[in-house]
């Protein structure tokens, strides 16, 4: 008997997994559906966003910050993605809402072009849902950019409008596609700095393409460099005077944990480009391995090598150029989210390969494909069941703290609407602008933002830190700098809130004061 359940059981798997293949043999037969998955996909991740915690993450609270004023750049990020996010904050505002259709709107794009650019450089069209889901597969694009992420993916999006429109260029000269190439490295340019490394490692690729010294030395590529240039002027003209501001940071995370002497910081930072390389490769690499398990190239002719070649040496081209700034800037700490970009091609080249070899895609796409759509069913649960079980294990994260819970408790013990909240950071900056909407926040990092306020007895200026009580003497400094206020210190208050889901022995410490105009001691001279 128990043998025949068994039995059956076995039977209803494999006529589940055969029905699951076939369904992903079809879809890989029409781009347009794997667009409209790709649709449904993350419209369903915009709604999940609304159910998560309401704890913004590092980069959304950036977002919320920024929100509040409009500038050529803001820190150690080009601004697109900010200027991009404001006009949803416009449209729906200052929202979870808003925040997560300003993301995925951008991850869909990300797909869409892709799956374009696919379409015109890939023969066999099945071979688009390959290029399509190896790009999805990749951890830092299903769970990463999904969760944080906002520079890098746009930078992504500009890569793959990029390459789509390079594509439709090879294919025919027109004014309007030199004007689009022109849009999209402007757009590059302003979404992260680390696109000075992809585009002149496109740019050697278009060159050695059989088709490339012609379109660059078209006189309408001029135009593109033009159209690309005035979209960078104000944005370049705030770096050249903010140069530190927008250097500092990055430059030091990536000289993190430097060895002594400049050799083995060479080699260090060589080290750690190859670990972030592999980081992002090897799952889309792995299941393509797995997927052709069992199946020979069939070695039937081949097809033209042109795009397998422009992919080469593209990849070739990022190659060099990051071992030039490894060694030229002592560079020893490279992250895979910052190289994520650079390998945005990646999926396509396998594709390519895999046309080269002429293996069967009869068998080899279901594989891939079905692995691919399981994943996709998987990650959205994923996200939802992530923080009640970190927490059920006793993990304590960033986006399970309660901030609401400080803000109501604040609003009934203190009973009054602040005129202006002072923070050290921009977590914590972002997360309280996001409940104190009719309040302007301003952080200790920036000093671009100075609201005109109008404190009294009954909106006091509120100072809160998180991270501890050492950053409010530096607040006061903030103040005084910007507004011109001397003001005494008055007792620093601590509360302790329990996490969003609960989690046991984890607490959020709130160190806050309330600086009333008892506290004002002059005004400066």
């Amino acid at each position: 008997m128990q043998t025949a359940v068994n039995s059956a059981t076995a039977d209803m798997g494999t006529r589940a997994g055969r029905t699951v293949q076939t369904l992903a043999y079809r879809l890989a037969g029409s781009p347009r559906a794997i667009i409209i998955v790709f649709a449904v996909y993350f419209l369903l991740q915009t709604l999940i966003r609304l159910f998560l915690p309401t704890a913004l993450r590092v980069d959304e609270a950036q977002q919320v910050l920024f929100q509040q004023w409009l500038a050529f750049g803001y820190d150690a990020q080009p601004p697109l993605y900010n200027w991009y996010q404001q006009i949803f904050f416009r449209l729906f505002g200052t929202s979870l809402f808003a925040v997560g259709a300003a993301k995925n709107l951008v991850l869909f794009l990300i797909f869409f072009f892709y799956i374009k650019a696919a379409e015109l450089i890939l023969s066999d069209k099945r071979l688009v849902a390959v290029a399509a889901f190896l790009l999805f597969v990749i951890p830092q694009v299903f769970w990463q950019a999904q969760r944080d992420l906002t520079h890098t993916t746009m930078l992504m999006l500009s890569v793959a409008m990029l390459l789509y429109l390079t594509a439709r260029l090879f294919r025919g000269p027109g004014t309007l596609g030199y004007i689009g190439i022109g849009l999209c490295i402007g757009m590059a340019l302003l979404s992260k700095y680390n696109s000075l490394i992809i585009l002149p490692a496109i740019l050697m690729a278009v060159w050695l393409h059989p088709q490339g010294r012609e379109r660059i030395l078209d006189r309408r590529f001029i135009l593109s460099l033009a159209l690309a240039f005035a979209l960078c002027i104000p944005h370049a003209i705030w770096l050249f005077h903010n140069l530190d501001l927008a250097s500092g940071v990055t430059l030091s995370r990536m000289a993190e944990n430097a060895p002594d002497g400049r050799f083995f910081q060479v080699t260090f930072g060589v080290a750690t480009f190859i670990g972030g390389a592999l980081v992002i490769v090897c799952v889309p690499m792995l299941l393509t391995a797995l997927s052709l398990l069992g199946l020979k190239p069939r070695g039937d002719g081949a097809p033209d090598r042109t795009w397998y070649r422009f992919f080469r040496t593209y990849f070739i081209a990022i190659t060099l150029i990051m071992l030039l700034v490894i060694a030229t800037m002592t560079l020893t700490e490279i992250r895979d989210r910052w190289l994520l970009p650079l390998f945005l091609p990646l999926p396509l080249f396998i594709a390519l390969w895999l046309e080269q070899q002429r293996f069967s895609l009869a068998r080899l796409v279901p594989r891939l494909v079905s692995v691919a759509l399981a994943t996709m069913l998987v990650v959205p649960g994923a996200l939802i069941a992530s923080q009640p079980l970190m927490s059920l294990l006793g993990l304590r994260t960033s986006s399970n703290y309660d901030w609401q819970s400080f803000a109501d408790k604040f609003r009934a013990d203190e009973k009054v609407a602040p005129a202006l909240i002072v923070t050290g950071d921009w977590r914590t900056g972002g997360n309280l602008r996001f409940l104190f909407q009719d309040t302007p926040v301003v952080t200790t990092t920036y000093d671009d933002f100075t609201p005109p306020i109008d404190a009294s007895g009954e909106r006091p200026i509120l100072l809160v830190q998180t991270t501890g009580k050492e950053k409010f003497p530096k607040m006061l400094e903030w103040l005084e700098k910007n507004y011109g206020l001397r003001l005494a210190l008055p007792e620093i208050r601590s509360l302790d809130m329990p996490m969003y889901f609960p989690t046991e022995g984890e607490w959020l410490r709130f160190h806050y004061t309330v600086v009333r105009p008892v506290g004002l001691v002059a005004p400066k001279p």
